[in-house]
């Protein structure tokens, strides 16, 4: 009862998606009309400010998801459960018409509450080879968006560190939010395309 509890509130939780509340807040729009949800596409959004704010945020309640399951004495399944729960309410969120964001500032922190080194590893690599698709050389050479580009490189190192540490909790939770993170991924590219395809249509 404790870990159905634990993973309802954290995915209540992960679903309050920051960017839509602090864009329709202070901006008074919301960034999924041209842009995704997250700390990056509200940088290109409202600035370097707010979109600094969304990712501390996003972060910040991934910590905070793990943290309460703990609290609420949660089994180490339980906790592992909380952080992909999380993920899967800032990826699909309740409270937003299940349409947010790609999950990787909210999985940093539930997963670097379960495993801090571990989750350096992972997200680091997963930026570092984010950033390389990017360049122009590479980009859109291949069906999919940076972000699931990267999660196919930084998951294996995030469950490598994880294994050999014997963190079952974080092992589980790795497992299941990097999936999330790269399936929302792939969404987030189809969703792309339909907003590119609706400005050509109406430019």
């Amino acid at each position: 009862m404790r870990d159905v509890l634990a993973v309802l509130l954290a995915y209540g939780l992960g679903s309050v998606v920051w960017g839509v509340v602090l864009g329709r807040l202070l901006c008074g729009r919301d960034p999924r009309e041209l842009d995704n949800p997250g700390a990056s596409g509200s940088v290109r959004l409202f600035g370097p400010a707010l979109g600094i704010a969304v990712g501390v945020l996003d972060l910040a309640k991934g910590w905070l998801a793990v943290t309460i399951a703990g609290h609420l004495g949660a089994s180490p399944i339980g906790l592992g459960l909380a952080a992909t729960a999380a993920v899967a309410g800032h990826n699909w969120p309740i409270w937003f018409g299940f349409r947010g964001g790609g999950g990787l500032a909210t999985g940093a922190g539930a997963l670097g509450t379960l495993g801090l080194r571990g989750t350096l590893v992972g997200v680091g690599v997963v930026l570092l080879a984010a950033a390389v698709y990017k360049h122009p050389r590479f980009y859109g050479r291949l069906p999919m968006a940076a972000l699931p580009f990267g999660t196919v490189f930084g998951a294996p190192a995030l469950l490598l560190t994880f294994w050999r540490e014997g963190n079952t909790p974080g092992l589980l939770a790795a497992a299941c939010c990097t999936a999330l993170v790269g399936l929302r991924g792939l969404q987030m590219l189809g969703e792309k395309r339909e907003r590119d395809a609706r400005l050509r249509s109406s430019g």
